[in-house]
């Protein structure tokens, strides 16, 4: 006789194991897995995700290393974020293992945002190709030649702006930065701040970072079930669009202005200039809006980082006025009032160098670094580095971690390191970098020999002529306060707008200022 067999005892054990299975491996989503490197405690489901929401995360960063060591991670959902927090392991990993650590992370925001932006592209032929035209054309030959004095001629006028309406320091500032730059990649220049040549730029760096500032999307990669909101009730993805529409519509038109002008025969030395005239011979590389986007990564990158960096300069240099005097102790034994500072004295005027690296290491202007990814499985000093990780190089964290007085303002402490930042970069010798504001590896900043020297040229040219002062509140008479810590929660920050007051040193260097002008103004107007 058959003994009938009840099938619901079955159903409901196997619904049960599944239930249990589906409730440890959800407790288990957001653990972090054996062998990585250590970090803060995590939460079932999120992991590390609700501490890194903080707009001060780059500080967060040196707190944690100081707990859990120089390599330590983060869990994110199911992705893995791995902080180099320490000179040896940049080194020994973005640097020398550079084929590993090349990529941008896999978030699709991001990239819907940046695509068509080199400086975001993964190692492939096209980035390797854009990196190296970048390179050779903003290569030092070029910039020491010719470009010298048009920078210098820039500048000037910058001075030429601070005597006639010193309160409007800030457009200043991003006009002349701005329009050197415009120079250098389409030939054409800024007359004011209202120019397309000095406005395009900005505005397409803030559509950027509102796409692409941490908190401007959700961690779909992290948390695959955010993938299933619909793309009409996300908003990033219109904000991602945007990301890459209205820098897309800058750079297109500056193109067709470009073409424009050398329609109508006049040809001019520039990287567009250059690349037009080869334009049979270009390649995929470059392509439809390839082109146009490629020079506005370059511009944004060269322009928008070395007005930020100098309104850094200006805000620090403000506060004291005892490396003020130094500097211009320097610069007067240098130039005197007979001439204005240039880039030919940069070995003449060591300080000059040193007041740039400490703004740069006291508030980098991508204070938690642009993130890599590591595209394979590795170990370092016994802890995995898991493939698709994000790296993060935090140099706000590196530049504050190496000094016992990492948050105080003192240039003294670059006398040892008398050359451009290039000249550390990458070297076997890592303990002596003297900062990471351009990254490290095969992601070094392309533009970093055009930034560099368009910041030294304009803080020692400043210095030169004015002293930074305290603003002074007209109806009290009270010195207006300065808050060093008021800066932009975005991924590339600057300070937020600050007064100041800018006293020529003498009548004499006005004067001198007014007559270069003269020649400054006929070496610009070629590139109007």
């Amino acid at each position: 006789m058959m003994v009938r067999t009840d099938p619901f005892p079955y159903f409901w054990a196997c619904s049960a194991l599944g239930f249990l299975y589906a409730v440890v491996k959800l407790l288990r989503f957001g653990r972090r897995e054996k062998h990585l490197p250590p970090g803060p405690p995590t939460w079932p489901i999120v992991g590390n995700a609700h501490l890194t929401v903080d707009p001060k995360l780059f500080k967060k960063l040196k707190t944690w290393s100081a707990q859990y060591g120089d390599v330590f991670s983060l869990k994110i959902g199911r992705g893995t974020m791995v902080v180099l927090n320490s000179k040896r392991a940049v080194y020994e990993l973005v640097d020398q293992r550079s084929a590993l650590y090349s990529a941008r992370p896999k978030d699709k925001r991001f990239r819907l945002a940046m695509r068509e932006n080199f400086a975001f592209m993964d190692p492939t032929p096209v980035w390797r190709i854009q990196r190296k035209v970048a390179v050779r054309y903003l290569a030092p030959e070029k910039l020491d030649g010719y470009l010298d004095k048009v920078s210098n001629a820039e500048i000037t006028e910058l001075l030429h702006d601070l005597l006639d309406s010193p309160e409007d320091f800030i457009k200043h500032v991003e006009r002349s930065t701005a329009s050197f730059t415009a120079i250098v990649l389409f030939g054409q220049r800024a007359k004011s701040n209202d120019d397309f040549w000095a406005r395009g730029v900005y505005e397409a760096m803030e559509a950027i970072m509102h796409a692409i500032s941490p908190g401007s999307h959700l961690p779909a990669e992290e948390f695959p079930i955010f993938k299933l909101i619909p793309k009409r009730w996300d908003p990033s993805y219109a904000r991602a669009e945007e990301g890459y529409a209205i820098p897309t519509r800058i750079w297109t038109e500056a193109q067709r202005r470009v073409e424009l002008r050398r329609s109508q025969g006049d040809k001019r030395e520039s990287l567009l200039d250059e690349l037009l005239s080869n334009e049979k011979e270009l390649d995929s590389e470059f392509k439809g809006t390839m082109l146009a986007n490629y020079l506005g990564t370059v511009m944004q990158a060269a322009a928008e980082t070395s007005a930020l960096s100098t309104k850094t300069n200006i805000m620090f240099l403000a506060m004291h006025p005892e490396v003020q005097d130094k500097a211009q102790k320097e610069l007067d034994a240098v130039c005197g009032v007979e001439r204005l500072p240039c880039f030919s004295d940069f070995k003449d005027m060591p300080y000059i160098n040193c007041i740039v690296k400490e703004s740069q290491r006291i508030r980098p202007v991508v204070p938690t670094g642009i993130p890599h990814r590591c595209t394979q499985d590795n170990w370092y000093n016994g802890m995995l580095i898991p493939k698709d990780a994000t790296i993060i190089i935090p140099h706000w964290a590196l530049h504050h971690s190496k000094y016992e007085d990492g948050g105080d303002y003192n240039p003294d402490r670059y006398v040892n390191h008398p050359h451009l930042a290039w000249d550390y970069a990458g070297t076997k010798d890592f303990e002596n970098r003297d900062h990471y504001n351009y990254g490290a590896g095969r992601r070094i900043c392309a533009g970093i020999q055009l930034a560099e020297r368009t910041q030294w040229r304009q803080v020692a040219r400043i210095l030169w002529a004015f002293r930074i002062e305290h603003a002074v509140d007209e109806k009290t008479g009270e010195k207006i306060p300065i808050d060093l810590d008021a800066y932009e929660d975005k991924m590339v920050c600057g300070p937020e707008p600050f007064k100041v007051k800018f006293v020529p040193r003498s009548q004499r260097h006005v004067d001198l200022i007014r007559k270069e002008m003269e020649d400054a103004r006929e070496i610009l107007r070629a590139w109007e």
